[in-house]
């Protein structure tokens, strides 16, 4: 069943990319990625990027009543985007973060070196089943990662670990492409993604790379199923707060 569903999938991605996309793009890798390019290019490649962000601050400090001794669980903090962000905006929260990539975590540590809240951050380079047990957390992000998670099983466990890891009653923040790849939209969707890219300066390799690693190196769902995840999860009130293109940003509150 997984063979075939991958299978149309790829006949879906090459069928709305092949006349953007050279004859064999690499696909992403963390291992071999160009780590400050990365984070020179993701804002420009999904539009509302830091209004995402910026949204995702309000909706954790509205839900968090007490906002003195906050423990924030960041998991994918590679590159030190929500770290920086949290940190700044809250001297009196500490940020646990994790991924599971070095050279992205090693970005976060300088990101939070350069901001000075570096005593309030703990690092840790695990998957968040091997998280040490530091007691309950009141708020977790997840930003665009779970799409990287492959298939649903271990997708549904990472959000089964993560809710384990929080108090009754807190946020979570979640974005991730979400795209069904059989969709007759899916061609359309990705011709304009790839419009707004090359408007923004994004590079056509990096172009075809991102294209290339839907549905192989990346595995995202569709809304629907991701809504059904969350929810079989231990979450509930999920609502979607951020859209551009196939990138979509959740809020939800652990039972």
């Amino acid at each position: 069943m997984k063979d075939h569903i991958n299978g149309t999938r790829d006949e879906k991605r090459n069928k709305g990319t092949d006349h953007t996309c050279s004859d064999n793009p690499s696909p992403m890798s963390w291992d071999s990625a160009d780590i400050v390019r990365y984070e020179q290019s993701i804002a420009l490649k999904i539009p509302g990027y830091a209004h995402m962000h910026d949204l995702m601050d309000k909706l954790i400090t509205a839900t968090i009543a007490d906002n003195n001794h906050i423990r924030i669980l960041v998991t994918g903090a590679g590159g030190g985007k929500e770290i920086t962000l949290l940190g700044t905006k809250h001297p009196d929260w500490s940020l646990t973060g994790m991924d599971t990539s070095k050279p992205m975590l090693d970005l976060a540590k300088k990101r939070a070196d350069e901001a000075r809240i570096s005593h309030r951050v703990k690092l840790f380079s695990e998957t968040i089943k091997q998280l040490p047990e530091d007691g309950l957390y009141d708020g977790a992000t997840s930003m665009l990662m779970l799409h990287f998670i492959q298939g649903l099983e271990a997708k549904k466990s990472f959000l089964m670990h993560l809710a384990s890891k929080l108090k009754p009653g807190a946020p979570l923040i979640l974005a991730s492409v979400n795209a069904d790849l059989d969709s007759p939209a899916y061609p359309i969707m990705m011709q304009a993604w790839r419009e707004h890219m090359m408007q923004a300066g994004v590079l056509t390799e990096e172009w075809e790379r991102f294209a290339a690693s839907l549905g192989q190196t990346s595995d995202p769902v569709s809304a629907e199923i991701l809504v059904r995840l969350l929810a079989e999860c231990g979450f509930s009130r999920i609502t979607r707060y951020f859209a551009a293109f196939w990138v979509e940003g959740y809020y939800a509150i652990r039972d």
